[in-house]
């Protein structure tokens, strides 16, 4: 019989069959590896462009503090437009709110903080926070501050703002209810105060540690940490991060006994010069 008439025998169809099989499997398995990664990129992307306009938001509104107000200095104990004390608001104002501690979210065991501030606007017709209309004769206050997502699951926390205003000798009004949500998916929202002292030495302190100093000492910035979790879950195969650094305090995520999916959080800070409180000297 002529050999090159012959056929491919049974061993070598098995062979080939199965070297077919072992690279269909590796090319399966690199494009299931490539879709989870795309995933797990495209969640951090959209975690990070959330985090950023959030926190470029607040910080916008953050510049405003003290703008227009009587004295050109933040200090503890005075009228100013950091309100950590019932003594910073004007005559009248008839309000308790003030910066401190907040809520927990469900993934942090640790109180985020609670920040409020004021400023009278330039002109009329201007808006506050929530979007409501505001004069140049109004001092509007605006708190931020986490709570839970209304609209999200039970485990789902917010960073919202919340706005009132009054006038000098006229109680302040409209600063009682949930606000208007800036950034979904916050699990943790703190404030650091840069203060010069009477030597014009900077540090940093807590929102407590600045509403307790003398009025030698003034507010010259302000340091926005947020913690910032991805709306998506991400593949049960990813590793989570559970632990995470906000200025060079490390915090924990405890994740609640009813939650098995897997998630990414980001840590975001941006430092924000209180231009408005910088005195006349400077």
């Amino acid at each position: 019989m002529n050999k090159s008439h012959l056929g491919f025998t049974l061993v070598e169809l098995m062979v080939s069959l199965i070297l077919g099989l072992i690279i269909v499997g590796a090319a399966f398995q690199m494009l299931i590896s490539g879709q989870r990664s795309l995933a797990f990129q495209e969640s951090i992307q959209g975690l990070q462009d959330n985090a950023n306009i959030g926190i470029t938001y607040v910080a916008d509104d953050i510049k405003l503090t003290n703008l227009n107000l009587p004295f050109t200095e933040i200090k503890p104990d005075q009228v100013s437009g950091l309100i950590v004390n019932t003594s910073n608001y004007l005559t009248g104002a008839a309000s308790t709110n003030v910066s401190g501690e907040g809520v927990k979210s469900s993934f942090i065991a640790d109180k985020s903080d609670v920040l409020v501030i004021q400023y009278k606007p330039d002109q009329s017709k201007e808006y506050d926070c929530e979007g409501n209309t505001i004069n140049a004769d109004d001092i509007v206050v605006q708190r931020y501050f986490i709570r839970k997502d209304d609209n999200g699951s039970a485990n789902d926390f917010v960073l919202a703002c919340d706005a009132g205003k009054y006038k000098d000798g006229v109680a302040l009004s409209g600063l009682d209810g949930k606000g208007q949500i800036i950034m979904k998916g916050v699990d943790l929202f703190k404030i650091r105060i840069g203060v010069k002292d009477s030597t014009n030495a900077l540090s940093y302190k807590t929102l407590a540690e600045f509403s307790a100093l003398p009025n030698t000492s003034k507010a010259v910035s302000l340091q926005i940490g947020i913690l910032s979790r991805s709306l998506d879950s991400i593949s049960s195969n990813s590793e989570e991060k559970l632990k995470h650094k906000i200025f060079s305090t490390e915090y924990s995520i405890t994740k609640p006994t009813n939650v098995t999916t897997k998630y990414v959080w980001i840590p975001v800070e941006r430092t924000i010069a209180l231009r408005n409180g910088l005195g006349e000297e400077l």
